[in-house]
């Protein structure tokens, strides 16, 4: 089973890193916040993790996020129902940790360039908030959602007589850490400011619908070093002097064959993902100027990319023009969706900075080593073997300290060492497998010893025992894991146990084991036929709701049609009658 374990950790480190809290998103998960109800005490590894708040976790230029604002952090996202497994508890850290990195590096660079958040906008953005969650309880709380202060705040009391409406409030600041609303004015006034500064003419956004297909000659200065300037330029005079653009393609790119043979064009986009890329490569004024070339006419002068790796002359080999038929009819959605582009392709520019001129530091040294194993994917053995070695030798000071994320390195420390006893049982190092295999055994009692318990953990020392002949003990760990399980989705943990019952001579158990994994697995299969056919009844009463809808509209435009009509109607007779009446009157005034 120690497959289960090396899976579940390399699982951990494939994960793909979250590249944005997503403020506005946050903000409004804790709308669904049970704040004022008693927060049960949780977990031992909750309890633990509560101690050292004010400890600093990471740093990004000169802001500080501690234990406290990352726990905030984590259980906004949580819902306040953070993980309790140790694997669950370290990648939510990390990620949660990642993100807010991100978050602060754009945010350090937006103030850099002159969106700073004033105290006031920060204090009403948190009034905002906190209104916006009482707003939501009395949806909740009171008949029919309505009622002013005083009627929640009864509600309140009723619920619990510890809470009342000025606690509430308290609780609802305390949970928020201030620098999400830094985070969130910075960023809100960028997009703001990105929204008024584009007004897109028609032929702008009309050249969203064009393809453009580039053309090129590229001369590698690491191939050629000090002679590939020379060689563009000969390249260029070779043009000038009327030689096809595909044949000096040939004669001189550094391009692989399959671009040369396309006389040096490349792979084709739109216009403005062309631009972008141009403009990557040699700025904004050289892209604009070759995205205004004609097709197999124009071409560039010599010309060097910002990172200096070649020289290059572009020309446009091909350019279509394919807007969509209702262009014109929705002009103004289109528009929008440029907007969007563009205001996408600014923020991008932005994060880029960021992370060049922000660079997070991770002062939790936990963290930081978690860190240095999602590099670990894809190195060559050997890489791999010194980083988990320096992992190992930075987890065993942690490991033996009181910090209160002990229990974490040990779960840490475990894996890793697994995973050097795997790579020198790969490399064939018997001394190393030996050496490692007895540091794994002695972290793993450990472990257990001091009060862990982790699913995987018991499985991978259940195999060691077994692979010992230590069999009773292997039974014993097994017993505790099959107890463990009760969840549907973890039926495959299931069959990992009746495996090794079947290791430990144990058929019977194997037996007993393997079809309550078949129960669970079934269980889970009409668990998710039930969730499928929820999803489809609420599909079904959408469409049905949206049908409904969409003929009151129509019958409501049909009368609006008809109230037209109907003076246009009556509009004859009523001005012959107007004409009319002074006629008849005029004899009776005359007499």
């Amino acid at each position: 089973m120690a497959g289960i374990t090396v899976r579940t950790f390399r699982e951990l480190l494939k994960k793909k890193l979250v590249k944005g809290v997503g403020l506005i998103a946050l903000l409004g998960i804790a709308a669904s916040m049970v704040i004022f109800f008693a927060i049960p005490p949780g977990a031992p590894m909750q309890r633990e993790a509560a101690m050292g708040l004010e400890q600093p976790i990471l740093k990004v230029g000169d802001l500080t996020v501690t234990e406290a604002d990352l726990q905030k952090f984590i259980n906004a996202q949580t819902q306040n129902n953070p993980p309790t497994e140790y694997g669950a508890i370290l990648q939510m850290r990390y990620q949660t940790a990642q993100s807010l990195a991100t978050q602060l590096a754009m945010t350090l660079e937006l103030e850099k360039q002159g969106y700073q958040a004033s105290s006031r906008e920060i204090e009403q953005a948190k009034e905002q908030f906190i209104q916006s969650q009482i707003d939501a309880l009395k949806q909740r709380l009171l008949p029919e959602g309505k009622g002013d202060d005083r009627d929640l705040d009864k509600a309140l009391r009723e619920r619990n007589p510890n809470m009342s409406l000025r606690r509430l409030r308290e609780q609802i600041a305390a949970e928020v850490p201030d620098l999400q609303f830094r985070i969130f004015v910075t960023q809100d006034k960028f997009l703001k400011s990105l929204r008024e500064k584009y007004n897109p003419t028609d032929e702008q956004v009309r050249l969203m619908f064009e393809q453009v297909y580039p053309a090129r000659i590229f001369v590698s200065v690491e191939k050629h070093k000090d002679k590939a300037e020379a060689r563009i330029k000969e390249a260029h005079a070779a043009l000038k002097s009327g030689k096809p653009f595909a044949e000096v393609v040939k004669q001189y790119s550094d391009d692989p064959d399959a671009i040369k043979n396309r006389g040096g064009r490349i792979t084709g986009s739109g216009y403005y993902e062309i631009q972008e890329q141009l403009s990557n490569l040699f700025g904004a004024e050289v892209a604009n100027r070759i995205m205004a070339f004609k097709p197999n006419q124009d071409y560039t002068e010599p010309l060097q990319d910002k990172e200096k790796k070649g020289y290059y002359i572009y020309a446009i080999a091909e350019r279509k023009m394919e807007p969509p038929p209702d262009f014109d009819q929705k002009k103004d959605q289109y528009r929008q969706a440029f907007i969007n582009m563009r205001v996408s392709n600014e923020q991008q520019r932005v994060m880029n900075a960021a992370q060049q001129n922000f660079k997070p530091e991770f002062l939790d040294p936990l963290l930081a080593q978690y860190e240095k194993l999602t590099k670990t994917m894809g190195m060559p053995t050997p890489e791999r073997l010194k980083t988990f070695k320096e992992v190992n030798d930075a987890l065993t000071p942690i490991v033996n300290s009181s910090s209160p994320n002990v229990r974490l390195a040990q779960w840490m420390q475990i894996l890793v060492l697994n995973q050097l006893v795997q790579l020198h049982k790969e490399t064939k190092d018997k001394e190393g497998e030996k050496k490692y295999h007895e540091q794994l055994v002695m972290a793993l009692n450990r472990f257990f010893n001091e009060g862990g318990e982790d699913l995987n953990i018991r499985l991978l020392r259940a195999e060691i025992l077994i692979e010992e002949d230590k069999k009773k003990e292997a039974l014993n760990d097994l017993e505790i894991a099959a107890g463990m399980v009760a969840r549907p989705s973890d039926f495959p943990f299931l069959f990992g146990i009746a495996e090794l019952y079947e290791k430990a001579g144990r058929k019977d158990l194997a037996q007993q084991t393997q079809k309550r994994a078949q129960d669970l697995q079934k269980e889970l299969q009409r668990q998710q036929e039930e969730q499928q056919k929820m999803i489809q009844k609420q599909l079904e009463e959408l469409r049905k709701q949206q049908e409904a809808e969409q003929k009151k509209q129509q019958e409501a435009q049909k009368k609006e049609g008809q109230g037209a009509q109907q003076p246009a109607a009556n509009a004859p007779q009523q001005g012959g009658q107007q004409q009319q009446q002074p006629a008849q009157n005029a004899p009776q005034q005359g007499k």
